[in-house]
């Protein structure tokens, strides 16, 4: 058979596999804040050698979600309340950026685009699904970081992306009789100052919810540790 018919086949490695699943369980919380990673026990489970499981967490070291301790092993982060004031202070100024870059570029195509991710929010709060709203949360910081058309900033965004998403599911399931409809609030408020192009009224707004956001995680921490 001479003329190609069939694309090629990618093949997802064991390797990727094992990281997206261990990325996938701590950012979630399944895998609860400081637990120990065993290597053995991860083996086990996921039915693949030692190596795969080695690889994975060194990757997750270095994309700050595992921590290596001497003598003892790898552990899920556990956030200080100095972490919590890095990850959420980085973030504010790094998206406080990102609108003064990317308002000039935003179509109506783009605005739109932002208000479906709020409606699609809304729809993750009626099945209280708060994985889905920790994404769709992140998603529409994104796309704003996207649009600013500045790949240095996007970069360092996304090198900080993992540890926020992990702070905002615990916020989420912890706090959530009140924090899912402050995302409504919060994103409608930021889209209307995009619309308007009103980039200081938006950096304003992205300060005082990484303040308020802030200040909620470490009492959650301060509580999640007591336990």
């Amino acid at each position: 058979m001479q003329a190609t018919i069939f694309s090629r086949i990618e093949q997802r490695s064991v390797g990727k596999e094992v990281v997206d699943l261990l990325r996938e369980a701590i950012i979630s919380g399944k895998l609860p804040l400081g637990s120990h990673l065993g290597e053995i026990e991860l083996s086990n489970q996921m039915a693949v050698s030692r190596i795969p499981i080695r690889e994975a967490l060194r990757q997750l070291e270095q994309e700050g979600l595992v921590q290596r301790h001497p003598n003892r092993g790898c552990f899920v982060i556990d956030f200080t309340e100095q972490d919590v004031l890095e990850v959420f202070s980085l973030r504010a100024m790094l998206e406080s950026m990102a609108f003064q870059w990317a308002i000039p570029n935003l179509t109506a195509a783009d605005l739109e685009r932002l208000r479906q991710i709020i409606e699609q929010q809304e729809a993750a709060i009626q099945r209280k699904d708060y994985d889905d709203l920790a994404r769709l949360d992140m998603k529409f910081h994104e796309y704003t970081c996207t649009k600013a058309n500045h790949t240095r900033l996007l970069k360092a965004w996304y090198e900080q992306h993992a540890q926020c998403q992990i702070l905002l599911n615990l916020r989420f399931y912890e706090m959530a009789d009140y924090t899912p409809e402050t995302v409504l609030e919060d994103h409608t408020t930021i889209l209307n100052a995009l619309q308007s192009a009103d980039v200081d009224t938006a950096m304003q707004l992205t300060q005082e919810i990484s303040n308020r956001v802030t200040s909620e995680c470490i009492e959650i921490l301060r509580q999640y540790k007591k336990e």
